[in-house]
């Protein structure tokens, strides 16, 4: 029993400590109820933004330099994605969209960043599903869904693109991933079926941000450089991770990309600072494939209360859905159907 005064002064500073505590702890679980769609709130003075380093790669496919291939005099295909990873490594690369990564490459990277690396789909789609894909570091984000779009490809022919949501374990921050690679004109004109998959592509974010409010960025060869960012800029919210300005006016001067332009890009939404964008063209990126490496640096507003991952919202599917491919493979759960508007003639 407390008989002293001094016992009795500390046991009230104890209860006052700790009526403190929860009286806080239901107020921060009042603040997490607001808002809609499931996106973050805005952050108290404790918070941290999330930064990370985001990259686009085409690999340059393994069937390139391959016997029958038209890349002679090329290493093959498992040496280029070795020193592939070394320069994502030495870049500090944290999320990455990569085309053309064929399953010999797919080995290797798992040989080399398996550990400490995730992709999607990975081996979800049979051995020629990775060919487009999504990797991020696994001590800085986990996978929340994923899904797919279904953009032309060659000749039309629809081809699964993967979109992700991922979780930054650090802060909380939910976003959205893609990777994605429109046809080229290599067998035959292709600008129809670019425009197409251009469309399902703004289609896709614009539902995701009017339904999620969350982050969307997209990595890509779009095998196209002002006309696609101009039609990306004025169909949606996205910016270019190496800048520019689109009026909406048209005409000279209406659209401008940052220049130089590539045909490899990110984009994401307008809440994102893109620093240290930078085409990275070094000795083992050019032995490896005919494309730069995009790399630029992303930070996004501090969070407080994130969306809890089972609670994610799932945008309604509009449209009528393109055709499935016919590779059978498991249909992914989560966020978004993998089902967008159909693109206009």
């Amino acid at each position: 029993m407390l008989s002293d005064a001094r016992s009795r002064q500390r046991l009230a500073v104890v209860a006052a400590l700790l009526l403190g505590m929860v009286l806080g702890a239901g107020a921060l679980r009042l603040s997490g109820m607001g808002g809609s769609g499931g996106a973050a709130q805005l952050a108290g003075e404790d918070s941290l933004p999330t930064q990370f380093t985001i990259s686009s790669l085409n690999a340059l496919g393994a069937d390139h330099t391959a016997p029958g291939g038209n890349k002679h005099g090329w290493a093959p295909g498992a040496q280029r994605m070795k020193w592939l990873t070394q320069v994502i490594k030495a870049e500090g690369v944290e999320v990455i969209g990569l085309q053309e990564f064929q399953y010999p490459q797919y080995q290797v990277w798992e040989q080399e960043m398996g550990t400490t690396w995730d992709s999607y789909p990975a081996l979800a789609w049979g051995k020629k599903g990775m060919r487009n894909s999504v990797a991020w570091r696994s001590d800085q984000f986990s996978l929340v869904t994923g899904s797919w779009m279904k953009i032309p490809y060659f000749h039309g022919t629809i081809l699964r693109m993967p979109l992700v949501l991922l979780q930054n374990l650090a802060t909380g921050q939910q976003l959205y991933v893609a990777s994605v690679h429109n046809p080229a004109n290599a067998r035959g004109p292709a600008a129809k079926w670019r425009k197409q998959a251009t469309e399902v592509e703004m289609a896709t974010v614009n539902r995701l941000r009017a339904d999620t409010g969350l982050p969307v960025y997209l990595t890509g060869d779009m095998n196209e450089r002002d006309i696609y960012y101009c039609r990306m800029t004025a169909g949606t919210d996205m910016v270019a991770a190496n800048g520019g300005v689109n009026t909406g006016n048209g005409g000279l001067g209406g659209c401008a990309p940052t220049r130089p332009t590539f045909i490899d890009w990110i984009f994401g939404s307008p809440e994102t600072t893109f620093t240290n964008y930078h085409a990275n063209r070094g000795p083992k990126v050019r032995r490896s494939t005919d494309h730069p490496m995009i790399v630029a640096e992303a930070e996004l507003p501090p969070v407080a209360t994130p969306p809890c991952p089972t609670e994610s919202p799932t945008p309604t599917t509009t449209g009528t859905p393109t055709p499935t491919p016919t590779t059978s493979s498991p249909r992914p759960t989560g966020s978004p159907t993998p089902n967008v508007p159909s693109p206009s003639p």
